[in-house]
C-alpha cells in the first residue's frame, strides 16, 4: 500500500517537473534573440534624422550592433523601454558586447519642426532582455 502511494506520488512528481521543464524550454525560445557588438550608443536611423534636424521623442533609448553570431537577417538597430535593465547592471556604452531578445517593433516619431512639420515613423525592434559586457 505505502509502495503504491509512493510510486504514484513520484510519478506526478515527474510528470509536474517534466512539464515544468518543457514550459521553461518553449519561453527560453519564444523571442528572437541578438548579439554582437555595439557601435553606436544611438541608433543610426534616428542619428541620421538627429542630424537633418529632426526631433526624436524617446521613451527609453536606442543602439546600434554589428551582429555576431547572429541569423542573416537580424536587425542591428534597438530600441529598450524605459524600464528594461541590463541583467549585466553595465550601461550601454560603444564598443561593449551585448546579447539578449526582442519582440515587437516599437514606433519612434520624429518630427521636423518647419511649416508644415514633417513626422517620420522610425520602427525599431523592442528589446525584452538583455546583458552586455563591461
Amino acid at each position: 500500500m505505502k509502495r503504491g502511494i509512493i510510486f504514484s506520488l513520484l510519478i506526478v512528481f515527474l510528470l509536474l517537473a517534466t512539464t515544468k521543464i518543457a514550459f521553461a524550454s518553449f519561453g527560453l525560445s519564444l523571442f528572437p534573440q541578438f548579439g554582437g557588438r555595439i557601435i553606436y550608443p544611438k541608433a543610426i536611423e534616428i542619428q541620421a534624422l538627429e542630424a537633418a534636424g529632426f526631433q526624436c521623442i524617446v521613451l527609453g533609448s536606442t543602439f546600434s550592433i554589428m551582429p555576431i553570431g547572429s541569423p542573416i537577417g537580424t536587425p542591428v538597430s534597438y530600441f529598450i523601454p524605459a524600464g528594461i535593465f541590463s541583467k549585466t547592471r553595465n550601461s550601454v556604452r560603444a564598443g561593449q558586447l551585448i546579447m539578449g531578445k526582442y519582440s515587437f517593433k516599437t514606433m519612434i516619431e520624429c518630427i521636423l519642426p518647419a511649416e508644415p512639420p514633417v513626422i517620420v515613423t522610425v520602427p525599431l525592434d523592442t528589446v525584452t532582455i538583455f546583458g552586455n559586457s563591461r
